[in-house]
């Protein structure tokens, strides 16, 4: 009897082991599918009829003039996990493509309205366990939150050297948390703008707040709401083909140490764009994250192509309300020549000499 006793206690034991087995199995599985992802891509496009890949030009000649624009991103190890060492430990998203579709509209000279959809083609990755939670690989393709915006030129100075901007960026939630292409919820991104060129100097800047939803998920990969900036600097190597380098980046405001390694993804880009036929203009760029930011890669590799109408439906409209619209890119400044003063015309000299002046006759004298 003592035998069967001892067995049978032996038995309940390994059963209450396998029990609180399954249930911590359970709950770290619950745990593991109650992790969300986020927008993890940190290249924004800019607007339709930009001169440049991520920063914007603030050219919105013409009225009712469409633009439209095609960006391939592809980016290498953008979302990575690390151990205090600064060592790899895997590979969130270890590759992703994609596509950003852009429509354009310039109205008032002055203004500019655009719709930013952007489209995961293709992504791979493993599941990571960061700090006790297990993080799954992003699951499917398919559409990421539409970007709905606009931006108002405000400042112009010296004929158009400097020229100012404010603006407002709208994320709709269309995207998928478990495809790290949305936070789940809204997103606003305000933003002031400059810039401007001299002679063959081409630059531009950005300061804004990104202001994203809660990390309902307690994650520290989520960077909550963000201050973002950038710059860039370019050369007309001639009036068709401008080549330079973008800075941009962001420091989480809610998420973390403001201005960390760890929370200030920062990239720098080197790309160009090149006028291949009126109206047609090609875009290419390669970039590399410079910190271990949320979302910030190894490399970025950028190629696209825009094309922007030439007149716009209101354009005598547009030259009515502002008529010191800057040229569109690629074209060659306008300049004024003076005519030269007419040269006197020489005095007419009449061919025929003039008949002497005789004096008058004399009568003698008596």
């Amino acid at each position: 009897m003592r035998s069967l006793a001892d067995f049978l206690r032996r038995v309940g034991r390994v059963a209450g082991a396998v029990s609180l087995l399954a249930a911590a199995s359970s709950g770290s599985q619950a745990r593991a599918q109650s992790v969300q992802g986020f927008a993890d891509n940190r290249f924004e496009p800019a607007g339709a009829g930009s001169d440049w890949r991520s920063l914007e030009s603030l050219r919105f000649d013409g009225h009712l003039r469409p633009a439209l624009a095609l960006v391939q991103n592809w980016a290498w190890k953008p979302l990575v996990a690390y151990d205090p060492q600064g060592g790899e430990t895997g590979a969130l998203i270890r590759q992703q493509l994609i596509s950003h579709l852009d429509a354009a509209v310039m109205l008032w000279g002055r203004a500019r309205f655009d719709l930013s959809l952007p489209l995961a083609l293709g992504q791979t990755g493993s599941a990571t366990d960061i700090d006790g939670l297990t993080y799954a690989a992003p699951q499917g393709t398919g559409v990421g939150d539409l970007r709905v915006g606009g931006d108002i030129r405000v400042l112009r100075l010296a004929a158009g050297a400097i020229r100012g901007a404010v603006g407002l960026q709208v994320f709709l939630p269309t995207g998928q948390t478990k495809a790290f292409t949305s936070d789940g919820g809204f997103r606003l991104w305000p933003r002031v703008l400059v810039a401007g060129g001299r002679g063959r100097l081409e630059w531009a800047a950005r300061l804004g707040v990104h202001i994203r939803p809660t990390d309902d998920c307690h994650c520290n990969l989520a960077p909550g709401s963000e201050f973002t900036g950038a710059l860039a600097a370019g050369w007309r190597v001639t009036p068709r083909v401008l080549v330079g380098p973008e800075i941009y980046g962001s420091t989480t405001l809610s998420g973390g140490p403001f201005a960390s390694h760890a929370a200030t993804p920062i990239e720098m880009l080197i790309g160009g764009q090149v006028l291949v036929a009126q109206g047609w203009s090609a875009a290419f760029g390669v970039a590399r994250g410079l910190t271990a930011g949320a979302g910030s890669p190894s490399v970025r590799m950028l190629a696209g192509v825009q094309y922007t109408f030439a007149n716009g439906w209101g354009a005598r409209a547009a030259a009515e309300t502002a008529p010191d619209a800057p040229p569109a890119w690629g074209a060659e400044p306008a300049t004024t020549v003076e005519a030269a003063p007419a040269a006197p015309e020489p005095a007419t000299v009449d061919a025929t000499p003039a008949a002497p002046v005789s004096d008058p006759p004399t009568e003698p004298r008596p």
